[in-house]
């Protein structure tokens, strides 16, 4: 077995996980890349940094994990992850290079496809609202006491986190967010303009884009958000409910890179990207971002999707370690929700 050095703490927490899936034996971090094969990091996150230029220093390949994307109840490093993704290549949320995804998508284009399984995986994700983190209060979005009452009268923005590294990675900026905004709200006059606040944000572990300073600020700088702002319909969305409903009952998202624009999709809802995410540029989004890209264009649902879930995608059980497949790793998360509930 080829040995691949890991160079934070959290890979070689998942040291026999990550032999199972990459068939590589990780080795602890070590000034010296001798008898290594390759050097392994969290995608092409700032933490990656190391990883990457002692790789490029001893001419190794740099081989990516990252989380999936069913991947656990709650954010954070408490649990550890029901999915995970490994790329030889590059990564998924950094389309400024090609990544292993790409390459599975191109694979699945124009091949007959058993349909109905990928029907079904995605009907069961749906019924089940599953999305990467599962931790909600609440499920109904009668809860958010909403004006509009009519999914076509409402648009959904996402927020991200500052600072995530696919935002770079989808050729934005911080202010991509704001410009998102301000088209999302001049292009819905009459609309209720939802924005959805990142899990993360909502339990105060990172910051995001969008606070009510900020929705006051940019209402002084622009007369559309200001009115939107005055007659109630802007507003931040930073309660605990889960992802599904909410999207359900929009017509439109408004998004950069985050994974619930491939999960609006999913929804039926129609998608503007602003980024380049890793669903933009296949035909499924309305690309509101001028970047040409090199190697994109137009595949079905379902091939994106199954290249995503089943081929790019790793499902995994911790205790004992061994790999598991889609419809496991569904009823494990159950399993973690329910537990989480009982605790709650």
């Amino acid at each position: 077995m080829t040995k691949i050095g890991t160079y934070t703490s959290g890979l070689w927490k998942l040291r026999h996980t990550i032999a199972l899936i990459s068939s590589h034996k990780p080795s602890r971090f070590s000034a010296s890349s001798q008898g290594l094969d390759a050097v392994a990091g969290w995608g092409h996150k700032p933490t990656a940094q190391r990883a990457r230029a002692m790789a490029a220093k001893h001419h190794l390949p740099y081989v990516a994990f990252e989380d999936g994307f069913l991947r656990s109840v709650r954010p954070g490093n408490q649990e550890k992850p029901i999915s995970l993704v490994f790329d030889r290549t590059g990564i998924y949320y950094d389309a400024r290079q090609p990544s292993d995804l790409e390459c599975f998508v191109r694979r699945r284009f124009g091949k007959p496809m058993r349909s109905q399984e990928i029907h079904d995986a995605i009907d069961l994700i749906r019924s089940k609202r599953l999305s990467k983190y599962n931790s909600f209060d609440f499920s109904d979005i009668a809860e958010l006491y909403l004006q509009s009452s009519d999914r076509k009268d409402r648009v959904l923005v996402i927020d991200q986190t500052v600072g995530d590294a696919s935002i770079p990675g989808a050729f934005a900026k911080d202010e991509t967010f704001r410009r998102m905004l301000q088209t999302a709200v001049a292009e819905n006059p009459e609309a209720e303009i939802l924005i959805k606040v990142h899990p993360e944000t909502m339990i105060g572990r990172k910051a995001g884009h969008f606070t009510q300073d900020v929705l006051q600020s940019l209402a002084k700088q622009d007369e559309v958000c200001a009115l939107a702002l005055k007659e109630n319909r802007l507003r931040l969305t930073p309660e605990a409910i889960n992802p599904w409903p909410l999207l359900e009952a929009c017509s439109k998202v408004y998004c950069v890179s985050s994974q619930l624009g491939f999960e609006a999709i999913l929804a039926g809802c129609e998608v503007h990207t602003f980024g380049v995410p890793f669903y933009g540029g296949w035909g499924l989004t309305v690309e509101r971002n001028p970047t040409k890209l090199r190697r994109r264009y137009p595949v079905s649902l379902e091939a994106v999707f199954a290249a995503l879930y089943f081929d790019y995608s790793h499902y995994l059980e911790h205790d004992p370690v061994r790999k598991i497949s889609f419809e496991e790793a569904i009823d494990q998360l159950e399993l973690r929700i329910k537990k989480d509930s009982l605790r709650s």
